[in-house]
């Protein structure tokens, strides 16, 4: 019972195509064999009605001829002898004969306790008429005798049998109804197989791949060649191409993932030969040149150097010092490179502040105003992120060399997505269409004589920022100042 009526909630299942096809089935039969069950049980109703208005109208008729010559001779026991027959007709109730003013003549009364009453009668021009009277049906036919009026007959027929008749066939279509509708029924299930079989197991299928990502199963292709095995084919088709995508996808990860490896091998090897590599240089240079630059400072200094002497001793001690700035550079860009991050609470605005005081101890000379904004902490390697502000300072107190009044500022913005921090001077500037060049090693947009440098301290800070997950951009409107803006996230992560 239980498995019976689950079955029956699965076919009704509004959600499921096989529920909606045999709903609609159902219904559109139903109402189709309701609509002629209705259409036949009335057409019968009518035909039996008719056919008993014209078997009174047939009786009438024969009674009126058999009345005629008792009208005539004013014979009522004659005329109660011929309405007496219709004891033969169950369906007369009673039967009256009147003469041609009305008057009645003879009747009969199938039930002695009934009273006829003439409610209707013929009218002058009428021949014949009938008129329902409740269940019963009162017909009247006039009685004429060569052409002239000698009265008439009136019957009152029940329609009980006319009721039980159309019971009898109200039952039987009742019976053909229901034998349609189960066979309707059952040929709802055998379209409802055919249709929505194959749409279950595509739908079956589909749901498979979807959960499972299971692009190796099929689908069951109908036997037949209709629409619906066309629609399985094609999807069958369509895992299939799927399918060798995904192996052809998965192919292709396992090289680029092997050529990664590789590359990433070779490059990480490459990495610490260039380290060994810079360090190797840097201390093989600064010993030969530490020599070079010790005997050029004696040389400089002798008394007897005077002249072109004293002057070419003065370029040596520069170009000396030029190299080892530049060897500190290059490490320093190394290192920017390779060395392991060491995340700590900075205060960037004290580490700011100690940069610029000595700047000015080098060089007191010089009228600079520094404005640095307090409470700048962040979390990062402290001595690679002073090696950036060291460059940015360093920059702006060399680009405010030749001014009067220079002016270098640190701070930072308070923006909801984190701060942005900045070093901004009222120095030379630069063409803002070079700005990319600026942390390019070796790029520069001012001449040595100018302003010295090396060309790698931008190169060296924009490493840093990268590494640490931040950015950093340069500004300058091409007359004069720049700012130079860094960020770094608040967790210190990438």
């Amino acid at each position: 019972m239980r498995l019976w009526k689950r079955s029956v909630r699965k076919l009704w299942n509004p959600r499921s195509i096989a529920g909606k096809l045999t709903r609609v089935n159902v219904l559109v039969s139903g109402t189709a064999l309701l609509l002629a069950y209705v259409a036949f049980l009335g057409y019968d109703l009518y035909t039996l009605r008719a056919d008993l208005i014209h078997s009174l109208a047939t009786e009438a008729g024969i009674v009126g001829e058999n009345c005629v010559t008792a009208l005539l001779f004013d014979d009522q026991q004659a005329a109660e002898n011929t309405l007496a027959a219709l004891d033969h007709s169950p369906h007369i109730r009673w039967a009256i004969v009147v003469r041609a003013d009305g008057s009645s003549f003879a009747s009969y009364r199938r039930d002695p306790s009934i009273q006829p009453n003439l409610s209707k009668t013929l009218l002058a021009q009428q021949s014949h008429e009938y008129w329902s009277k409740g269940t019963d049906i009162l017909l009247g036919s006039r009685i004429d005798f060569q052409g002239r009026n000698l009265g008439a007959v009136y019957l009152l027929a029940s329609t009980g049998e006319l009721a039980r008749r159309a019971g009898q066939f109200g039952l039987l279509s009742a019976l053909i109804l229901l034998l349609c509708f189960g066979i309707a029924v059952a040929a709802t299930a055998t379209v409802r197989e055919l249709v929505t079989g194959p749409l279950t197991n595509l739908a079956g299928t589909a749901q498979i791949v979807s959960k499972k990502r299971d692009y190796s199963v099929r689908a069951p292709i109908p036997s037949s060649s209709d629409e619906l095995a066309f629609l399985v084919q094609s999807f069958n088709e369509m895992l299939e191409q799927i399918q060798a995508r995904d192996r052809a996808l998965e192919k292709s990860r396992n090289e680029l993932e092997k050529r990664v490896e590789e590359r990433t091998a070779a490059l990480t090897a490459a990495n610490k030969e260039l380290e060994a590599f810079s360090y190797s240089v840097a201390h093989d240079l600064r010993g030969p040149l530490q020599h070079i630059t010790n005997i050029a400072f004696l040389l400089q200094n002798a008394p007897a150097q005077q002249g072109e002497t004293a002057a070419l001793m003065d370029k040596l001690v520069e170009g000396t010092d030029r190299m080892a700035k530049l060897i500190d550079d290059l490490l320093n860009l190394s290192r920017a490179t390779s060395t392991p991050l060491h995340r700590t609470p900075v205060d960037l605005s004290q580490m700011s502040e100690k940069i610029l005081g000595n700047l000015k101890a080098e060089n007191g000379r010089r009228d600079v105003r520094f404005l640095v904004r307090r409470g700048a902490r962040v979390i990062a390697d402290e001595g690679l992120i002073q090696v950036v502000l060291a460059n940015l300072l360093e920059n702006a107190w060399k680009y405010t060399s030749r001014l009067k009044v220079a002016e270098i500022e640190f701070g930072f913005t308070d923006d909801p997505a984190g701060p942005t921090f900045f070093v901004r001077d009222n120095g030379a500037g630069f063409n803002p269409r070079f700005a990319d060049r600026l942390f390019r090693p070796f790029q520069r947009l001012h001449s040595q004589s100018e302003f010295p440098g090396t060309g790698v301290g931008l190169a060296t800070a924009q490493r840093i920022i990268a590494r640490h997950g931040g950015k950093i951009w340069a500004e300058s409107n091409g007359e004069g100042g720049a700012a130079f803006y860094f960020t770094l996230p608040d967790d210190g992560e990438k």
